[in-house]
């Protein structure tokens, strides 16, 4: 297989790319890429800045946006928990005029209580006694009631509030697909759930308004949906809770008639869709490759002859260690994890199994490369970029079959409205389906075909070195401008970034380390700020003795300020960085995904603000001005008395 390119910068158009526009779509990570089925004219991305952004295939456009910040439950849940868009999404409807997107809620822990008196900043620790207890309950309540919903959208009206909330998992979900087919959704969630839904929008048409969207969520039926079973205990639906394991991936072919699961103890199950019965599994853990590699190296003893193509032991150690460090991240997952925070290396990567178009087989990424098997004969037929798995991981695959549908008329503008230019024959072209796939911890797209354009240069006796960079002109190293729009930018990113920052009080100053290569985003935020000079002469708002000392607001009262980059920014929750000790510097928030300029100091350990919160310093020297700071007297909303100031703040 061979990588291509486009074919920018003045060299002959590729066969295989072409580039065509970029979009900066979302204030953050994008959760979920999306295509309409059918036809697949539309697009869309959810982003973890609460939007759904739709664009128009053929035209590259955008032509829609859903904002679902502040909006909460649904219209049938009324005064419910605030919407968080999810990492799964799918179209629904025979026209696929609907979207459904995943909750990204998770489970409260037990007692806790999100009761918080201030619009903008920490809770405090949660009373053992009963006082109190109602509020944090009853939020708690509204919170948990997000946990494995899926909301549904109009795309045509792009109304923020969904017509429909479907409710059937009580753990967050891990996977979601439609079948086209037979107009029914499929979800699966953290405890091996697999619902069966219907998904159609057209089944009260002809009703009252609103009655269309009626028979979504609703158990599928076999006039509409082609289910052959009578009760979920005649299916292998239960296979993955008898496992104790849960699905991380989702695939349904294309012709309706069977669905993939990839399973977190790495294992493929297919599975047919009208009795929803196991059909085949296929095991991927690691013990397998294990056993695979030991009798290898047993040959080898022996002398025996032995596929020079295989993996030695030491070749199979680097990549089982990367597969154990893919199991503490959202790839493993599902998407569900409140540790695993998008803004590790793994990003927001999931893994992901797809049909070809016949549906006669299925790819499956493995830590061998991309496995081709046969359905009928359950046989490997290949393994695709089995080279380049020494070094990349694939984890998310593509199949791009050949034989595109042309636009003439695109063309036709394109070549200035001369027949010339195009090539009427369609004989001639040799069909060159690609593959497209994602690497864990990689910010690229790697591009595979039967083509080898260095091959082909030496048959027709062109210049090689010239065929190599047209191919690879967009596979170099991402730029500064793309390191900045990823949030990990180096160069000019790096000067806006400080490692140290020194608080001139009017009580005294605070020597604070920063973060900036676990937290980068938050840090350029408070560096920003810092030196635009817009925590200068800002208050301390909020002090709790025994709990924080709260600032950063330009009002003044906990309601105000924004980020540098206008509006709220995401959350960079690490591991390493706990709210475990006195003198942790965070940012104060209003809910996941709400961080802007205000930001608190603690004064004692405050771990139930673990994965709430983002820490993004330490104090280092000056506890003593913050002791003094917490001792002041305060009014009954915990206000000073007399006013504590930011002079100015230092990056060092």
């Amino acid at each position: 297989a061979a990588g291509a390119g486009s074919g920018a910068g003045g060299g002959p158009p590729s066969r295989c790319l072409e580039f065509v526009k970029s979009y900066t779509a979302h204030i953050g990570p994008v959760l979920a890429l999306v295509v309409s089925q059918h036809e697949g004219d539309t697009a869309a991305s959810v982003g973890q800045d609460g939007t759904i952004k739709l664009y128009d295939v053929g035209t590259f456009d955008v032509t829609g946006m859903i904002k679902t910040r502040n909006v909460r439950g649904g219209a049938d849940d009324a005064g419910g928990d605030q919407i968080e868009l999810g990492m799964h999404a799918a179209f629904l409807g025979e026209d696929q005029s609907l979207i459904a997107v995943s909750s990204a809620s998770t489970p409260s822990p037990a007692g806790e209580d999100d009761s918080d008196s201030d619009d903008d900043g920490p809770a405090p620790q949660p009373s053992a006694g009963g006082a109190g207890v109602g509020a944090g309950a009853a939020s708690s309540q509204r919170r948990d009631a997000g946990v494995g919903a899926i909301y549904v959208f109009s795309t045509v009206t792009l109304s923020p509030q969904p017509v429909k909330v479907v409710k059937l998992h009580a753990s967050p979900v891990t996977a979601l697909a439609y079948n086209a087919v037979h107009n029914c959704a499929i979800s699966c969630d953290g405890k091996g759930v697999i619902e069966l839904w219907d998904g159609s929008n057209l089944g009260g048409a002809g009703g009252k308004e609103g009655e269309e969207y009626a028979s979504i969520g609703s158990p599928p039926v076999a006039a509409r949906n082609g289910i052959r079973y009578a009760s979920k205990f005649d299916t292998s639906l239960y296979d993955l809770m008898k496992k104790k394991t849960y699905a991380v991936a989702l695939a349904i072919s294309p012709n309706g008639s069977k669905f993939a699961i990839y399973g977190r103890d790495r294992k493929v199950r297919i599975l047919d869709y009208a009795t929803c019965k196991s059909v085949v599994t296929y095991d991927e853990r690691s013990k397998v490759y294990d056993s695979m590699v030991q009798k290898r190296a047993e040959k080898v003893a022996r002398g025996d002859r032995v596929d020079p193509s295989g993996i030695d032991a030491i070749e199979y150690g680097k990549r089982a260690a990367l597969e154990r460090e893919m199991d503490d991240t959202l790839v493993m997952s599902g998407g569900t994890e409140t540790e695993a925070v998008l803004m590790r290396d793994s990003g927001s990567q999931l893994l992901s199994l797809q049909f070809d178009p016949t549906g006669r087989h299925i790819l499956i990424p493995t830590i061998l490369g991309i496995k081709v098997i046969n359905l009928n004969s359950n046989k490997c037929m290949a393994v695709v970029v089995k080279a380049d798995a020494s070094a990349l991981r694939f984890l998310s695959v593509c199949l791009c079959s050949g034989d595109a549908r042309v636009d003439k008329q695109i063309q036709l503008a394109r070549s200035g409205g001369s027949a010339a230019a195009i090539d009427h024959d369609e004989s001639k072209k040799k069909s060159d389906a690609l593959i497209v796939a994602l690497a864990c911890k990689k910010r690229r797209l790697y591009v595979f075909s039967h083509s080898d354009p260095v091959s082909e240069a030496e048959k027709n006796g062109d210049d090689e070195e010239a065929v190599i960079m047209n191919r690879d002109v967009m596979n170099e190293p991402p730029d500064a401008d793309d390191m900045l729009v990823a949030g990990g930018g180096r160069g000019e990113s790096e000067n806006k970034l400080g490692n140290e920052a020194i608080l001139r009080t009017t009580k005294g100053d605070i020597h604070i380390k920063l973060f900036p290569n676990a937290v980068p985003r938050n840090v350029e935020n408070f560096c920003g700020h810092s030196k635009s000079g817009y925590y200068d002469d800002v208050i301390f708002h909020r002090v709790i003795k025994g709990f924080m000392l709260q600032t950063g607001d330009p009002l003044g009262d906990g309601t105000g300020g924004e980020s540098i980059w206008g509006g709220e920014f995401e959350d960079e929750f690490v591991r390493e960085l706990r709210h475990d000790r006195p003198f942790t510097v965070s940012m104060a928030n209003a809910g996941p995904g709400t961080n802007g300029s205000q930001f608190f100091i603690t004064t004692v350990p405050t771990p139930w603000l673990d994965n709430k919160h983002t820490v993004f310093g330490r104090v280092t020297k000056g506890m003593d001005v913050c002791t003094a700071i917490e001792n002041v007297q305060t009014d009954e909303l915990d206000k000073p008395l007399s006013e504590i100031r930011i002079m100015s703040v230092d990056i060092l």
